[in-house]
């Protein structure tokens, strides 16, 4: 994936799932930290980060899981069955388990975020002896409006697009539907939106389940209680969100800062929610947290 880092590939067999994950190690080893890395909806561990890699000079050992209905990880009994947060919390706790990780930093993108951030807290309660470091979170699911209720509502969107993902002839309509929602003032190019569509095409039965499984959680989950624990299982947290993503988002990002002693919000102008491919190197800098 990048010549300074020298790279392998695993399979982590799970009762229901063959987890594919990768591992990168850079050439001149320094520091020693490690990087557990977690994607977004519809897009696999590869395609998200690879942009991110070369400008990363902080870590010295990259850990890339594809999480359940994306990447290269499949049901053992084939097709695109639903999922639950929990279980894929549990695979990547089943990882940091088998591969005996003691201590890692942390960063999540959307879905990805939100896997992080109740791994955080999973880990906090039950794995006391896993150290957390930095925790990064760039547009995570679940912190998207201050108000719950509203948050609610919008999800039904979210909802109502994975349904057009698996009912419609094509999955087109509801990918688009979804990215109205999630970017709503992203530039409208015909080729990035085509590219967009497609990439997320690649397994679209998947990424509605991840729509759905985040739904559910917004659900389900004391979003207060989430973020103390949050706060108290790593180090630094630090948020970044696109410029060009909905105010609210930007505005109780910001709030989070204001609240929350420890925690940094960092807005990355002229970007929206696609921002670790759009602006790979102004990420890659600020994950030093030097």
């Amino acid at each position: 994936m990048h010549p300074d880092f020298s790279h392998d590939q695993h399979l982590l067999a799970r009762p229901d799932q063959q987890i594919f994950w990768q591992r990168l190690t850079r050439r001149d080893s320094q520091s020693g930290r490690r990087l557990l890395m977690l994607h977004g909806a519809g897009v696999a561990g590869t395609l998200t980060w690879a942009p991110l890699i070369g400008h990363l000079t902080a870590h010295d050992e990259l850990i890339i899981p594809d999480l359940r209905g994306m990447g290269q990880t499949v049901a053992l009994e084939g097709g695109e069955p639903s999922f639950t947060l929990e279980q894929v919390v549990e695979d990547v706790m089943a990882l940091i388990e088998t591969q005996r990780i003691t201590h890692f930093d942390l960063i999540g993108y959307s879905f990805g975020g939100l896997v992080a951030m109740r791994l955080a807290q999973r880990l906090r309660h039950e794995r006391p002896d896993v150290r957390i470091g930095d925790i990064s979170l760039l547009e995570p699911a679940l912190l998207e409006r201050e108000c719950h209720s509203t948050m609610l509502k919008v999800r039904e969107g979210y909802a109502e697009a994975a349904h057009a993902m698996r009912e419609a002839a094509s999955p087109e309509a509801g990918i688009t539907a979804f990215l109205d929602l999630i970017s709503p003032h992203r530039t409208r190019n015909p080729r990035a939106e085509r590219m967009m569509v497609t990439r997320l095409a690649h397994r679209h039965l998947g990424f509605a389940n991840a729509l759905d499984c985040v739904t559910h959680a917004v659900r389900e989950i004391d979003r207060d209680v989430l973020l103390a624990d949050v706060m108290a299982a790593g180090g630094e947290v630090r948020s970044m969100v696109g410029g060009k993503s909905p105010e609210t988002l930007r505005e109780y990002h910001g709030l989070l800062a204001e609240r929350h002693a420890g925690w940094q919000s960092l807005e990355i102008p002229g970007t929206d929610h696609s921002l670790p491919f759009q602006k790979p190197r102004r990420i890659g800098a600020e994950l030093s947290f030097e």
